[in-house]
């Protein structure tokens, strides 16, 4: 049953934080929430998430109740798209009598297994879960926790400001080292972190609705490293099509170009099978319409430990 809270009014309410097309596993009972999932009311599809990215009309993302099954796959290892049953590709043999889909382009994904040690997941899992002197975990939507690390933003307004963003917690500073070198490698280009974002999930409804990363802040790579338990990341094109992409456990993978850009990525609630807690890495923009100043006051924080 969803958490149930009674308002000043006397009336029923579900004591959580989603809105707009968002619910969790308090309000999934909801007339609201009801209403996204048998479609009864109009939802933006893949197509106008994808295509208006830079007009006036942008919005970030779509619901899943919008966006077919996962007949098709990408493997980790040689990065080919695949059709299948709905089943995983998780390497090279599983995709040894499926056809491929040279047809379907997603430039720009990478994966790197076991980027971390077990031993560092569970640090990085301790710190997270008592971050003192860092605010801790926040309730936020679709069933999530997260913790923010970087400048503050107001993606309606396009505004940016430092707030009170001083430097990055010391203990992420041996990690912010391994992503900043393995991203600057493989893309031939230096990469610097202005944001890490944690997210937690857990199997009470929680999802990642499909979207684009903000164009007009964050840069042309985005880093995420997945902890303590293996998911299934979904990409979605402007054509509805939905490829399922196998991310294991203490696994680093970068989104960037086609992929970035062309591809929404979310994370169905059905494919949440454990508490999971996810740190995303991002840049800031090459072209970014701010203060040049700030900018630079955002770079010296993130590269500061505290």
């Amino acid at each position: 049953m969803s958490s149930l809270d009674v308002n000043q009014n006397g009336l029923v309410a579900y004591s959580c934080h989603c809105t707009g097309i968002r619910f969790c596993g308090r309000c999934v009972h909801s007339d609201r929430a009801q209403s996204i999932i048998n479609q009864r009311i109009p939802l933006v599809k893949s197509s106008a998430v994808v295509s208006q990215q830079y007009t006036g009309k942008r919005t970030s993302s779509c619901s899943f109740t919008c966006v077919e099954p996962s007949r098709r796959s990408i493997c980790p290892v040689c990065l080919g798209i695949f059709e299948t049953d709905g089943s995983l590709i998780r390497e090279c043999k599983d995709h040894m009598c499926l056809t491929l889909c040279d047809d379907i382009i997603m430039d720009g994904f990478c994966l790197m297994t076991d980027f971390i040690s077990p031993l560092e997941e569970q640090k990085l899992v301790t710190f997270f879960d008592d971050p003192a002197p860092f605010p801790p975990w926040k309730d936020s939507q679709s069933g999530r926790r997260k913790q923010d690390y970087g400048p503050k933003a107001n993606f309606k307004k396009k505004k940016l400001k430092l707030g009170n963003f001083q430097g990055m917690p010391q203990q992420m500073e041996e990690l912010l080292g391994r992503v900043t070198s393995f991203v600057s490698r493989y893309t031939n280009k230096e990469f610097s972190v202005a944001e890490v974002s944690a997210l937690e999930y857990t199997t009470k409804c929680s999802s990642l609705d499909p979207h684009v990363d903000d164009t007009w802040l964050w840069g042309d790579r985005i880093g995420g490293l997945n902890l303590l338990v293996d998911v299934v990341l979904t990409f979605v094109n402007a054509s509805g099509i939905a490829v399922a992409a196998h991310i294991p456990r203490r696994s680093f993978f970068m989104l960037s170009k086609v992929c970035r850009y062309e591809w929404m990525h979310g994370i169905r609630r059905e494919d949440i099978v454990g508490r999971r807690i996810s740190v995303t890495f991002r840049e800031l923009a090459d072209k970014i319409d701010v203060d040049e100043d700030l900018c630079r006051g955002i770079k010296a924080a993130a590269s500061t430990f505290v």
